[in-house]
């Protein structure tokens, strides 16, 4: 079983990245899929906690994953004393996992603490770029696509497209596709 956790702030799209790599996982591959947020009744900036799990059996348990394999930070912001610390951030995370961050940093303190793969990338600036919002959520899901190895980043695109064709204008849609493969390209291991 895969597990992957992502540590977000609300509106920056982390739910609906996870909700759309289970959906489009679930339909075009043999693995069975599992996407499940973790949040309150807070506003737009909060902390936001997204799970999923990818598995080629059927997925029976519903808790939080306790020992992801990789854990997606989109916004470092989120470690200050008032929110999240790095030990919140790596909590349980495998010692073989994969840690992707949202960062112009090519070495962070995670850097330091984490004897797994760092990967680092400016999803960003990626978004401002493709899609003229920091909504990091698309580029950060390229670069899980790359590390995970989930499915081929071109067959993903071409789902993506039609996933968010079916909600939003041809230029946006467009635009989060630049932003996916970019995430791809771009993110880098320390």
């Amino acid at each position: 079983m895969l597990g992957i956790r992502w540590h977000s702030r609300a509106g920056h799209g982390a739910i609906t990245a996870a909700n759309a790599l289970c959906e489009i996982i679930a339909e075009h591959t043999d693995l069975y899929s599992q996407s499940f947020p973790d949040f309150g009744a807070e506003k737009k900036g909060a902390p936001v906690v997204v799970y999923n799990r990818f598995d080629e059996n059927i997925i029976e348990e519903t808790h939080h994953i306790q020992k992801p394999d990789v854990v997606l930070l989109l916004d470092t912001s989120l470690i200050n004393p008032n929110e999240l610390s790095y030990e919140n951030i790596l909590e349980g995370i495998q010692d073989n996992g994969h840690l992707i961050l949202n960062t112009k940093q090519e070495r962070t303190q995670f850097s330091d603490k984490f004897s797994g793969s760092v990967w680092h990338l400016d999803a960003t600036t990626l978004s401002k770029e493709a899609i003229g919002r920091n909504i990091p959520n698309v580029p950060m899901l390229g670069a899980l696509i790359k590390v995970s190895e989930l499915i081929d980043i071109d067959e993903f695109s071409k789902y993506l497209h039609a996933f968010l064709s079916q909600v939003f204008p041809e230029k946006i849609v467009t635009g989060n596709i630049t932003a996916l493969k970019l995430g791809y390209e771009q993110v880098k291991k320390v």
